[in-house]
């Protein structure tokens, strides 16, 4: 088999969808495996609960700012003092966090560059279908979502346009790439510490806002 011919069959979909699914398992195993190694995270979950703690103390202070000044006079210079080490502790998680990436951004993105033209006709900008999910993303995803997962082909058996459904190269990789991520994750016991940050905290603006000055207070 020429290797023209075995590209064809690995962008033909059923095998298609099983190729990049093992190409997703690779990928994910080495981004899983390289933040095992390289992350202390139960380092960062301990300096997390300070963090969270730290914010916490914040959103108290900000009511009790309200409810008794003389209080949170007293209790506002603690909070302060402590304040600059949180955040210099913020930046060095932020830091420990993306040493895997230092390693695996720029094979990836040739990686990628690779596997992705092998899914895009030449002089195209839609990608051949692979996968087709129960649910049809073109209806219920945002645009700028399904302009990158979306695909089409134009054939004598039959021609799929972008409103059947059909998932390109993109689509298919990121659901599985999800899915296999989060596995590996609990395998290897590798999991991103816990920032206290639910949705209901983004649309809280007590963290982003300033504690008053005692003095303009008393």
């Amino acid at each position: 088999m020429a290797w023209s011919d075995f590209i064809k069959f690995l962008s033909t979909p059923p095998v298609s969808m099983w190729f990049i699914w093992v190409v997703s398992v690779f990928v994910s195993l080495i981004s899983t495996t390289l933040n095992r190694l390289l992350v202390d995270h139960d380092k960062l979950n301990r300096q997390q609960e300070v963090i969270t703690e730290h914010k916490n103390k914040k959103k108290e202070l900000l009511k009790l700012s309200e409810e008794n000044p003389k209080k949170y006079a007293k209790e506002y210079p603690k909070w302060q003092r402590r304040d600059p080490s949180i955040k210099n502790m913020e930046q060095k998680m932020s830091l420990a966090r993306l040493k895997p990436s230092c390693f695996t951004i720029l094979p990836m993105i040739i990686f990628f560059y690779v596997i992705r033209n092998m899914f895009t006709p030449e002089g195209a900008t839609i990608q051949i279908p692979v996968a087709s999910p129960s649910m049809n993303p073109m209806q219920e995803f945002p645009a700028f979502i399904t302009s990158m997962m979306r695909s089409e082909m134009y054939s004598v058996l039959g021609n799929i346009i972008i409103d059947h459904g059909f998932l390109g190269f993109t689509g298919w990789y990121m659901i599985c790439s999800f899915t296999n991520s989060t596995l590996l994750n609990k395998l290897l016991k590798v999991s991103q510490p816990s920032s206290g940050k639910g949705m209901s905290s983004m649309f809280d603006t007590s963290a982003k806002e300033d504690l008053p000055s005692p003095k303009t207070l008393l």
